[in-house]
């Protein structure tokens, strides 16, 4: 009975010993095996989905291997990327590549992909990219002269340093493009020459890289001095004493100035070399404004001093107030009262608050506003431009090209209030506020004497449903603002208050010569 007894414990405890080896090498059957990544393609349709060796943030991929099913995390250069699951399989995984922010991501981790599962880690090195970044411009020379710089001048053999930099389709400097020929790529540096010659800048691209690749675009802002830019006059037709201001960039070095034909040799340079002031001198003529710097040369496509052209009319004169085909005003419109600088004037009248010498020009007041308050009711209207406002043969120019002129005079403090400059065909408006210095500040504004006011036809913008009067759609073509038919059109001024409160002064300011000219 002993033996049968210890028998059977014998066959118990080698069943239960069987049983544990069975429980361990299922359990070890049941452990997950680690992710493996053997490559990536594109994620499109065949023949699309091909094998690709470099990928960029925001593009989709397919990351082939075995065991991905169970993948949790994907990261790409340490960046992790969302997932879906339901993309997923044990063979390939669908993923879309983050943003990276290349700049602080370490250089050894940048261009791995990595792949996180229970069963382990997998890795895959494949170059990763996006769009071009600039950190640095630098002296291209030896060291130690290869030192950052924070100006360039036309004809500068320079380092861009960066980030997705190899193979770029354009740079440009301030819109000029630069000779790609010669370019010398490393992995994060581009070695290229600022054009020798950068005239003709794009004014809203001022001091400013433009890098493209096939990937993106991207900018760096730098002081770039190439050739001046003169992009406003303050005053025109100036008298002797009258001080003038130049406005634009580049005023650096300057090595001659002519204002109208006659040498400007006394004059004062902003510190940021955005403006350049002087007294004017007797002026014997008209002419451009043109200035030289050892970067190039600059000369304004419009006369200054062009009193013949005002006087004498011609296509652009809408009025000079002078007796004469081009008088302009219509002689209504609301509180508008025409005016003479001659103190000896019997009629019209003189008013001293506006100068002496500069012939006859229109008075235009408006009271305190309530919010919302003024219409064209009250304005100044001026007629159709005897000749046109173009040639016929610019009608479709952009609007960037040409520009509304006049003068102004403003003795007494305007502080609210938006002057609406109106087309005649009232489709489209331009908004002036020197008054307003931003959305939250305003000044009381007042002019030193007559002062030349420059706007762009591509100011005249159309109503916008949420912003308002003249800050819609901006217009195309000059002839956008004119009559279909006749291809003309007059302008009408007028003060509104766009304001939910009244306006802090009243206005009044004198206007004179309002013309139409190339910019």
């Amino acid at each position: 009975m002993k033996k049968i007894l210890s028998n059977y414990i014998y066959y118990l405890q080698l069943l239960c010993v069987a049983a544990v080896f069975i429980f361990m090498w299922a359990c070890q059957d049941d452990k997950a095996e680690p992710p493996v990544i053997t490559g990536v393609v594109n994620y499109a349709a065949s023949p699309n989905d091909t094998a690709v060796h470099t990928i960029q943030t925001g593009q989709w991929v397919v990351l082939l291997g075995r065991n991905l099913s169970g993948v949790t995390q994907v990261y790409f250069g340490s960046i992790p990327a969302t997932i879906n699951t339901t993309y997923f399989t044990d063979k390939s995984i669908v993923v879309q590549l983050p943003s990276i922010p290349f700049e602080t991501v370490p250089a050894d981790e940048l261009n791995i992909v990595t792949a996180i599962s229970e069963g382990g880690i997998a890795t895959y090195d494949i170059n990763i990219t996006g769009e071009p970044i600039i950190s640095c411009v630098r002296n291209y020379d030896d060291a130690p002269n290869d030192t950052v710089v924070n100006v360039l001048y036309p004809g500068d053999e320079i380092n861009i340093v960066g980030y997705n930099l190899e193979n770029a389709t354009s740079i440009s400097f301030q819109g000029i493009l630069a000779d790609l020929t010669n370019i010398v790529y490393t992995d994060t540096s581009a070695i290229v020459q600022v054009p020798a010659n950068l005239s003709g800048s794009d004014a809203s691209k001022s001091n400013t890289i433009t890098y493209t690749t096939k990937v993106g675009e991207g900018t760096f802002a730098i002081k770039i001095v190439g050739p001046p830019v003169i992009s406003n006059v303050s005053y025109e037709i100036p008298k002797v004493g009258d001080t003038v201001h130049l406005y634009g960039y580049n005023f650096t070095s300057i090595r001659s100035l002519t204002f109208a034909g006659t040498p400007i040799t006394e004059y004062e340079v902003s510190a940021d070399e955005s403006t350049v002031s002087f007294v004017a001198p007797a002026l014997t003529q008209s002419g451009p404004v043109e200035m030289t710097t050892p970067a190039g040369s600059f000369t304004t496509a419009y006369n200054v001093n062009d009193v013949d052209f005002i006087n004498a009319g011609g296509v652009g004169i809408l009025g000079n107030m002078e007796w004469g085909d081009y008088f302009g005003w219509p002689w209504w419109g609301g509180n508008v009262t025409l005016t003479s600088s001659d103190p000896n004037s019997g009629w019209p009248s003189y008013n001293a608050d506006f100068g002496v010498g500069l012939g006859m020009y229109l008075q235009y007041k408006s009271d305190i506003l309530d919010g919302g308050a003024g219409d064209d009711g009250n304005a100044i209207r001026m007629n159709d431009a005897k000749d046109g406002w173009v040639p016929a043969a610019n009608l479709n120019d952009p609007g960037t090209s040409w520009a509304i002129k006049f003068e102004i005079n403003v003795a007494k403090s305007w502080n609210g209030g938006t002057l609406c400059i109106k087309s005649s065909n009232g489709d489209y408006i331009a908004r002036y506020e020197p008054w307003r210095i931003s959305s939250s500040k305003a000044i009381s504004y007042t002019t030193q004497g007559w002062q030349t006011v420059t706007i762009p036809l591509s100011e005249f913008r159309k109503s916008d449903p949420t912003l308002g009067e003249g800050k819609g759609v901006s217009i195309t073509t000059v002839s956008e603002l004119l009559d279909p038919a006749s291809k003309n059109g007059g302008l009408i001024l007028y003060i509104h208050n766009y304001g939910t409160t009244a306006t802090k002064t009243a206005f009044d300011a004198a206007f004179d010569n309002f013309r139409v000219t190339r910019r």
